[in-house]
């Protein structure tokens, strides 16, 4: 018992959680949807012109803070891991988008900007 006189528990921890590996925990928690962050920022995409900008959902760091856009309010978008090219899912798939998206992205740190 403590000092307020309530019996105090002892809880541990699964031996599975502790050996996971970072991917495996961001795989978990995307798929559970559990802790699921995503802020809105203005981006230029491919389809946009000039200095138009458009609505991104930024991702949480576990997952790189891919940017995914809306094109053509009929397909989602996002840049690959190498960024070079752009993956494009019809919008009513969003189980598949989030299946590639874990995929690609889990765990992934992007690397930081290089100077000239």
């Amino acid at each position: 018992m403590d000092v307020f006189g309530q019996r105090q528990t002892q809880t541990t921890r699964t031996t599975q959680s502790q050996n996971t590996d970072p991917r495996a925990e961001a795989l978990h928690a995307f798929r559970e949807m559990r802790g699921l962050t995503f802020t809105v920022e203005w981006r230029r995409f491919p389809w946009t012109r000039g200095a138009d900008l458009e609505r991104a959902l930024v991702g949480p760091a576990y997952l790189g803070n891919v940017a995914l856009g809306l094109k053509d309010r009929s397909h989602w978008a996002y840049q690959s891991r190498d960024g070079r090219t752009w993956r494009y899912i019809p919008r009513a798939q969003v189980r598949r988008l989030v299946h590639e998206v874990v995929e690609e992205f889990a765990g992934f740190v992007p690397p930081l900007p290089r100077r000239p």
